[in-house]
């Protein structure tokens, strides 16, 4: 009997000690372990990621499915430094390689904007125009109901906001020109300007010329363009 108690006393003395070892030693990893997957993605993704430049090939990617989220968001941080929170949710930015000789189109009040891919091959041409389209949309919004010119006043003050004063109403880049034949041919029939167009015009169209002489640019039926027979 008093054997087996001594024996019971060592044995608890030794989880005793177990236990005070245990928590006052640092915990070490064996020699030879490996760690788990999981435990290394959490260590790197603790560890700050590098800032790097975009390749041409993944540039060349970001252009062949469309939409473009990297612009978007610089057109959203725009809109925000102009105060047209409204739009930042609406305002999409695609590339459509079937542009040819325009180098940028806006769609308003959908706020989509289409670039053209050959922008990329020429130095801040892709920002400039951005913003050259992107001043069309905010015109528009800022005219509401309001009938105004493409390139007039207001888009060029709009220009101005996002940070290119003075721009031109049409680019000079060495794009193809475009061929199509000007099929239909209108004439104003106060002042007999003639205007050529690709397609007819889909609604009722005056003398810009006449309409600011006479109308204070408002549209005015007098001067309303009348389709003529083209000239060959």
């Amino acid at each position: 009997m008093p054997m087996r108690l001594a024996t019971a006393a060592r044995h608890f003395a030794q989880l005793c000690f177990d236990f005070v070892e245990s928590h006052t030693s640092p915990a070490r990893e064996p020699v030879g372990t490996v760690r788990s997957d999981e435990t290394k993605m959490n260590e790197e993704a603790d560890e700050p990621a590098e800032a790097r430049e975009e390749t041409a090939d993944e540039a060349e990617e970001r252009m062949r499915k469309g939409r473009d989220d990297e612009l978007e968001g610089d057109c959203r941080q725009l809109l925000l430094n102009l105060g047209i929170k409204a739009a930042t949710e609406l305002v999409s930015v695609h590339w459509n390689p079937r542009l040819r000789s325009t180098a940028g189109y806006a769609a308003f009040p959908s706020w989509r904007i289409e670039l053209n891919p050959r922008l990329i091959g020429f130095e801040g041409q892709v920002e400039r125009t951005l913003k050259h389209e992107l001043a069309h949309l905010v015109a528009y919004f800022r005219a509401g109901r309001r009938r105004i010119e493409p390139h007039g006043q207001e888009w060029r003050q709009a220009c101005a906001d996002l940070g290119i004063p003075g721009e031109p109403a049409h680019h000079r880049l060495p794009f193809p020109r475009s061929t199509m034949q000007r099929n239909h041919t209108y004439q104003c029939p106060s002042c007999g300007v003639q205007v050529g167009r690709v397609r007819p015009f889909k609604r009722a169209t005056a003398c810009i010329v006449c309409c600011r002489k006479h109308s204070r640019g408002a549209f005015d039926a007098r001067f309303k363009f009348v389709k003529v027979p083209t000239k060959d």
